[in-house]
């Protein structure tokens, strides 16, 4: 009798032991996601920041924006960063949850003139990451739908 009762105690630690690890891989894993997403979004942010006011008027743009040279590689540089953000989000690294808070923003800045601009001198550029190409195209097609 003894012996089963400690074997039934050796298996639940072992349970509880194999829980907790998993817990500890779970919330490691979301806090990471949270940590990587925080990270890109002050680099977005920053960004922007370098963009004139101008880029980010929706009505009344013409859809040749001029810009300088190096407003041109800091709008190339927000969409580089933001296909690396989808690709970490794709491959897991970022937590759907997490990924909804900013989702909306970030489709909102893909659809401006400027960045719509210089997506259309990137489309080759992305055309082997079919993934992200094809949620472009549905900000696109949802953009048109409802504007």
């Amino acid at each position: 009798m003894l012996d089963h009762i400690l074997k039934f105690m050796t298996l639940g630690t072992i349970m509880v032991g194999i829980t907790a690890i998993y817990m500890a891989l779970y919330t490691n894993n979301r806090r990471l996601g949270a940590d990587i997403f925080l990270r890109y979004s002050d680099r977005i942010s920053d960004l922007r920041r370098k963009l004139p006011m101008a880029a980010f008027l929706d009505a009344g743009v013409p859809a040749e924006t001029e810009m300088t040279l190096d407003e041109r590689r800091t709008v190339h540089e927000v969409i580089y960063s933001i296909f690396e953000l989808y690709e970490l989000k794709v491959h897991g690294f970022i937590p759907p949850a997490i990924w909804r808070i900013r989702e909306p923003d970030i489709e909102r800045v893909l659809l401006l003139p400027v960045f719509q601009q210089e997506l259309a001198t990137l489309e080759g550029r992305f055309a082997k990451h079919p993934r992200f190409a094809a949620w472009l195209e549905q900000i696109r097609q949802r953009a048109l739908s409802i504007g």
